[in-house]
């Protein structure tokens, strides 16, 4: 029988058996996994699917329809509107969508998502309606930030960005200021508050009490 010399036993490249390769492609899938895992961002409660589809029924989006969306986040509600085909393939041309998001690591990824014509990461309370910046759009859906009263500042900057006739759909916090300031705008503007349950965003990690409200300018 042949055996081995030392110096061959020692550069001898081992194989690895059924449950090493198991393993090993366990790990990879954990790091694939880790790299899609959603941003941890400051305010950041994704909007639950069920009632993005909602938001965007609400809004009346229609072909040709220039679309803002102003916190994008991770993407629900842009998921939500038609026409759209995410993940980096060709992006049907039934609206025209912009979002914006402060977040550099979200902006990027939603820029590769093919789920917006353009993404713009900046803060978007100094974004503008001019011809050269933002521009004018036909809808806005939003989830705003909600952390001490930045809702009723990001909506009230969003009216600023609709054409005449556009609709703004949003989240708002169900509390006293937003009801002092947002109530009376709705009012005049014909449009609607409705009061959510209590665990709408409990999935999301938020107990916050929140509105869903629309606008017409």
């Amino acid at each position: 029988k042949a055996t081995e010399s030392p110096e061959q036993a020692a550069t001898k490249v081992p194989v690895a058996g059924p449950d090493e390769l198991r393993t090993d492609i366990e790990a990879m899938r954990a790091t694939v996994n880790a790299g899609v895992q959603v941003v941890s961002a400051p305010q950041l409660f994704p909007t639950p699917p069920g009632l993005a589809a909602r938001m965007v029924d609400l809004a009346g989006l229609a072909i040709g329809m220039r679309v803002l969306e102003p916190s994008a986040g991770t993407g629900r509600l842009l998921e939500a509107m038609p026409g759209i085909v995410p993940f980096g393939q060709v992006r049907q041309t039934a609206l025209e969508v912009v979002a914006v998001e402060v977040n550099a690591a979200l902006a990027a990824r939603l820029a590769c998502s093919g789920l917006a014509g353009t993404v713009r990461c900046a803060d978007f309370l100094t974004c503008s309606a001019d011809a050269g910046d933002l521009g004018l759009f036909d809808a806005v859906l939003m989830n705003p930030p909600f952390a001490q009263g930045a809702d009723i500042e990001h909506i009230t900057h969003a009216l600023k960005m609709l054409k005449p006739g556009g609709r703004l759909v949003a989240f708002c916090v169900n509390g006293p200021r937003q009801n002092a300031s947002l109530r009376p705008m709705i009012e005049t503007r014909g449009g609607e508050w409705e009061d959510l349950p209590a665990d709408v965003f409990k999935e999301e990690g938020s107990g916050v009490r929140v509105a869903l409200i629309t606008m017409q300018v």
